[in-house]
């Protein structure tokens, strides 16, 4: 088969047509600062030096789309909605101080406009940055909030999980709110380019929450995100962290095009539970695998998930999460490597 582009390649999978070879996309956003020398938390007050950075990672390396966005969507949320935050040396901030204290402070939460909001702009900012130099070569992704997560962001993640037993109405309430938060941030999203919207939802793992409180909680509010996305023009990716066996069918249900699996999940064993109805995306081990292994280590690993669910070409080679900043490079490259040798379609 003739070779192609990085974009008519993943475009080809997102439509349900096979490409040349299966395409690699790891979830890598500040592990790019070794290519620039860029401090992680200088690059969240530049959009320049951020983008600078991502378009190296994806330019030196080859992989296949590229994640437009520095530090994780629900903590941008999170500041723009009214929580205070802390900036580590060394590390993407956090939340330090919750901005729901009691049920009654969700009278104050408003709805963060991307292009105004606390930084929100500089993230639109990087967004037509990175546009402007792609456009139509590479695909872009990004991030945004799952609104169970932006509520455990919120009110703190303790409080949030009580409050599933003790105030159910509390916990509807909040995520009806931040629902409408991650709605409008992923439109803004679509409305500057972004081809893929991948709604982040970790606290909503089958780790911590019940596949019940999944249906209950989280599952309306990601399939309201999806279908918006979907209606501007974008495809929707779900990517939840952790071990999410007991929801992946709740998770393809939501109507997503693709399932980003954490290293947690059996590539197997998920294609037999979802089949054809999605494109499964992952799943490298971050730590164990990425950043402390080889790169003969990444390309093994990377045959055998190849092997394991990429013959029908509805699958993506990727992470199972976000990469540490310190991973080495060439354990990336070793992923796009094997692509290339083992992903092949002829």
């Amino acid at each position: 088969m003739t070779p192609i582009d990085h974009f008519e390649r993943v475009m080809a999978v997102l439509n349900g047509k096979k490409p040349d070879r299966i395409p690699c996309i790891p979830q890598i956003t500040y592990t790019t600062a070794q290519l620039t020398g860029v401090g992680l938390v200088e690059a969240l007050h530049s959009p320049e030096k951020t983008a600078e950075a991502l378009l190296a990672g994806q330019r030196e390396l080859g992989y296949d789309a590229i994640y437009v966005g520095w530090e994780s969507s629900f903590n941008l949320l999170a500041e723009a909605m009214g929580c205070r935050m802390r900036f580590p040396e060394d590390s993407v901030p956090q939340v330090a101080e919750h901005v729901i204290k009691s049920p009654s402070d969700l009278d104050q939460l408003t709805i963060p406009d991307p292009q105004s909001s606390g930084r929100l702009p500089l993230h639109m900012k990087l967004l037509e940055l990175i546009k402007d130099s792609v456009e139509g070569q590479v695909p872009l992704f990004a991030y945004s909030p799952g609104p169970f997560t932006l509520a455990g962001q919120l009110c703190g993640i303790n409080d949030l999980m009580r409050a599933t037993i003790l105030d159910p109405q509390f916990v509807r309430d909040i995520t009806e709110i931040t629902m409408e938060a991650s709605k409008a941030y992923a439109l803004a999203n679509v409305s500057m380019g972004v081809n893929v919207i991948v709604t982040a939802d970790p606290t909503a793992s089958g780790s911590l929450i019940s596949s019940k409180t999944f249906e209950s909680f989280a599952a309306p509010h990601l399939t309201a995100i999806t279908k918006a996305v979907q209606k501007a023009g974008a495809f929707a990716s779900l990517h939840i962290c952790g071990n999410t066996n007991s929801i992946l069918d709740s998770m393809a249900a939501t109507g997503v095009s693709v399932l980003e699996l954490d290293h947690l999940v059996n590539l197997i064993e998920a294609k037999k539970k979802v089949g054809n109805k999605v494109i499964l995306m992952g799943n490298l081990n971050p730590a164990e695998l990425l950043l402390t292994g080889t790169p003969k280590d990444v390309e093994e690993a990377s045959r055998s998930c190849i092997k394991a669910v990429g013959a029908d070409g509805r699958y993506i080679l990727s992470s199972g999460c976000e990469i540490p900043p310190q991973a080495p490079l060439e354990n990336i490259r070793a992923m796009v490597t094997a692509t290339k040798k083992y992903g092949q379609f002829t």
